[in-house]
């Protein structure tokens, strides 16, 4: 008969074996401005399906994960193996920098799913007198009452302002100064701002008023009725990455049906029609009617000209 000493030693070596095999053999590192909550639930998903493969993100709007990653490419230490953002504005100058891994078969910039930009009003703010278009906050009697988020912080706010500055032009954002609007932080400054009665008429993404409304916060949405300004969300794999095939299967998930799922629970656009509109919104195909957007040539002219409409804004509205 087999000793105990023996016993215990194959025993220990069996859980040593189990152990190994269970182990995850690779870290992936997904920087992204999704929300937290739903970002979690996208790395608990593909870590189910995918056991071997450790997801660590971090987490934070545009700018930040911009200035993150251009940090660590300049002191030749990266550490992204692939970039989640909102706005494609970024990402697309990536890739004219030759910085973006291609992918057989797949754009190397993907969408990933679509924001809208929309207006909302403090729900005790009368009816008749709120805007029903972008233009319409450019009128004196707006003075005081607009929130926006800054195009300093935030991608989205980069990109509404950019098609804003190209359909009415410098001058609407000087009519804007002279209405004092606010403009700071993101999207969650311009909720709060509002629901707090501190200002009665926000510029903001809807994702954050059809969260806010579910939450009873006092504002109604205001679907402008020039269109609502629509943003593509974007990933890409870096091409420094030493785990390409890796991010390769996180960005696939991403756009499965499962992956668009968590994402709809944030209240984005799904880019798969059988993913059905966010809850309490328009369908896409009703929104995409009147939408205002960049094609992907005036997209990347916008990203060859950040700086300068940057410069612009802070000259107009922050000086």
């Amino acid at each position: 008969m087999m000793n105990r000493a023996l016993r215990q030693l194959l025993l220990g070596l069996f859980l040593l074996s189990v152990n190994v095999a269970g182990a995850k053999t690779q870290t992936l590192w997904i920087y992204a401005s999704v929300y937290k909550e739903y970002l979690s639930e996208l790395e608990k998903a593909f870590e189910k399906k995918h056991p071997q493969i450790d997801v660590q993100v971090f987490q934070g709007g545009s700018e930040k994960l911009q200035s993150k990653v251009e940090a660590e490419i300049l002191s030749k230490k990266p550490l992204a193996d692939m970039v989640m953002v909102s706005g494609p504005i970024w990402v697309q100058d990536l890739e004219a920098r030759g910085l973006i891994a291609e992918r057989q078969g797949r754009k190397a910039v993907e969408t990933n799913y679509y924001s809208a930009m929309v207006l909302i009003a403090h729900n005790q703010f009368p009816k008749e007198k709120r805007p029903s278009q972008f233009s319409d906050l450019s009128r004196p009697e707006f003075k005081n009452l607009i929130q926006m988020g800054s195009p300093l912080e935030s991608g989205t706010a980069f990109i509404a302002v950019s098609l804003l500055a190209e359909t009415l032009g410098w001058d609407y954002f000087k009519k804007l100064k002279e209405n004092k609007i606010g403009s700071s932080g993101g999207n969650a400054t311009v909720i709060q701002k509002v629901e707090s009665g501190e200002k009665k008429v926000g510029m903001v993404l809807l994702e954050n008023a059809l969260a806010a409304v579910d939450r009873k916060s006092p504002i109604d949405i205001i679907y402008p009725q020039e269109g609502t300004i629509l943003i593509p969300s974007v990933q890409a794999i870096l091409k420094h990455s030493s785990r390409q095939e890796s991010a390769a299967l996180f960005a696939d998930f991403v756009l499965s049906q499962e992956g668009q799922e968590i994402l709809r629970k944030g209240y984005m656009y799904s880019v798969r029609q059988d993913v059905k509109a966010p809850e309490g919104a328009l369908s896409f195909a009703e929104l995409n009617k009147k939408a205002q957007r960049f094609s992907e040539v005036q997209m990347k002219d916008i990203a060859s000209k950040a700086k300068s409409i940057k410069k612009s804004f802070r000259e107009i509205i922050m000086e």
